[in-house]
């Protein structure tokens, strides 16, 4: 089925958004119920299904993989997509003289840049743990949108144009510019449908050009297209790359699209930190739009205003409810709390692990004769197949990131890029051949801290002590209460 379908325009409501085709041809945001219907995805399990022999039995638990439960946030980042598009679409209308203008500047000038008060182009992040869904959920609001447009003429002028709506691709294995440019191409191809062979890709793959000059190409191609937005996959391996000349960093990548107004949604693990720690321009840019978290399905929630209240998380219980289906066994079971304990304790509520866990459980149930779920059968489970991830899902459940760089959640992002002063005057003093005692000069700026060998490091780390009240204070240090 082509993804092409032909232009249909309405006017909106607000009418700066209206007498420009690639606005009018894409409709408004649907509301919640509407967005959910379309989005949610159950499997019904025939009655007869215990009558199936066990291996069919187990190709039904495989659909399993099917099933898709909305998560709650998931209806704002399809709103923040859509905001995305139709305001970048404001300074590229192809109608307007000035829109040529812009495209002749970008095929002759490789420096040149939309300016900033034309430029509406924001950057959407998604960042989180591997397998919790942000490709999944990104994409699933991406099919809410057409694919491509062909306009064939707007109100009586000639408009012959495919409009790329939306465009999604993988940052390349390789990090440098040319395997980036070059999957960008291969993407517009695969959305265009380009017969093989006579895509852009084709055209460019075995060019010898400068660089730049194949930038300069794919600039023009991503503006000719009206691009509406495009998402970045796997942003997290931009990272590391020790060619310093042709690295396909995050910076180069935001420049890329935001030089021409073309918003963009990246999602990466949380191994994309020192991405986001290289300077504060490309940090801005990137948290420009809106930052979703993916963390996993947590079964618990603190409350907002009460940080010490911490109650259940009611969409845990409907994700793993989802995934209810009696007919599947043969004998009676229930997700009673201690199984949705289990199955969190298990795999932390990433969903890629939750499901597969219950998926194996029903296997298993099947494979074994016990015909049921049991917080016993989760956890034999866990400790047979699981076992490559024990290291990992056990730092999780401590708050570390057990060396893992993508296990470094943001509220430690502070912590990895500076050292407290208390560790950094330690670890100067501890490192120093100087037999001389450390003496702290305070200019009011900063503290100076000479190198020491010998120094004195307090019993009492002041760190521990914040929050404490007037007599923990004297008892800790007199020893008695007789007033300060």
């Amino acid at each position: 089925m082509s993804k092409k379908q032909n232009a249909n325009y309405q006017k909106h409501e607000i009418s700066a958004f209206n007498n420009n085709p690639l606005i009018e041809a894409i409709r408004p945001a649907m509301d919640i119920k509407n967005f959910t219907k379309k989005i949610r995805v159950d499997l019904i399990v025939d009655q007869n299904v215990q009558q199936m022999d066990d291996f069919d039995r187990e190709l039904m638990v495989e659909l399993l993989d099917t099933v898709y439960l909305p998560d709650p946030e998931l209806y704002t980042l399809y709103r923040s997509v859509l905001k995305a598009i139709m305001v970048s679409y404001l300074h590229r209308n192809p109608i307007n003289s000035d829109t040529d203008g812009i495209q002749h500047q970008i095929a002759t000038d490789k420096n040149y840049r939309i300016p900033d008060s034309i430029n509406l182009s924001c950057c959407i992040s998604c960042v989180g743990l591997s397998g919790a869904g942000k490709t999944v959920a990104i994409e699933k609001c991406f099919s809410l949108l057409p694919s491509v447009i062909q306009h064939n003429g707007y109100n009586g002028r000639y408009l012959n144009k495919q409009q790329i709506v939306r465009l999604k691709f993988e940052a390349p294995a390789t990090k440098t510019k040319k395997g980036f440019v070059l999957n960008f191409l291969a993407a517009v191809d695969e959305a265009l449908e380009t017969p093989a062979g006579k895509g852009y890709y084709d055209e460019w793959k075995d060019d010898r050009s400068h660089i730049s000059v194949l930038i300069q190409e794919a600039k023009c191609i991503a503006f000719s297209h009206s691009i509406g937005i495009v998402f970045v996959d796997e942003i997290q391996r931009c990272v590391g790359d020790d060619d310093k000349v042709d690295a396909a960093t995050l910076s180069f990548i935001d420049n890329f699209f935001n030089s021409i107004g073309i918003p963009m949604v990246v999602a990466g693990t949380y191994a994309v930190q020192p991405l986001f720690s290289t300077t504060m321009s490309t940090a801005r840019r990137l948290s420009s739009g809106r930052m979703f978290e993916f963390a996993g399905v947590q079964k618990t929630f603190i409350d907002q205003d009460d940080p010490l209240k911490i109650g259940p998380n009611p969409y845990f219980d409907m994700f793993v409810n989802a995934f209810y289906k009696p007919n599947l066994l043969r004998n009676t079971f229930n997700f009673d709390d201690d199984v949705k304990k289990a199955l969190f304790y298990y795999s932390w509520g990433i969903q890629k692990l939750l499901i597969r866990l219950i998926k194996l459980c029903y296997e298993e149930a099947i494979r074994s004769g016990i015909e049921q779920i049991t917080v016993q059968l989760i956890e034999d489970v866990y400790f047979d197949q699981f076992k490559l991830l024990h290291t990992a899902l056990s730092a999780i459940r401590e708050g570390t990131s057990g060396g893992y760089k993508d296990l470094i959640k943001f509220e430690k992002w502070e912590k990895c890029a500076q050292q407290h002063l208390v560790d950094a005057v330690i670890d100067k003093c501890s490192k120093s051949n100087s037999s001389e005692l450390p003496l702290v000069e305070d200019d009011g700026m900063t503290i100076y801290v000479p190198p020491a060998k010998a120094t004195y490091i307090p019993k009492d780390d002041l760190r521990n002590l914040s929050g404490m009240g007037k007599d923990a204070y004297i008892e800790r240090f007199l020893g008695k209460k007789n007033g300060l």
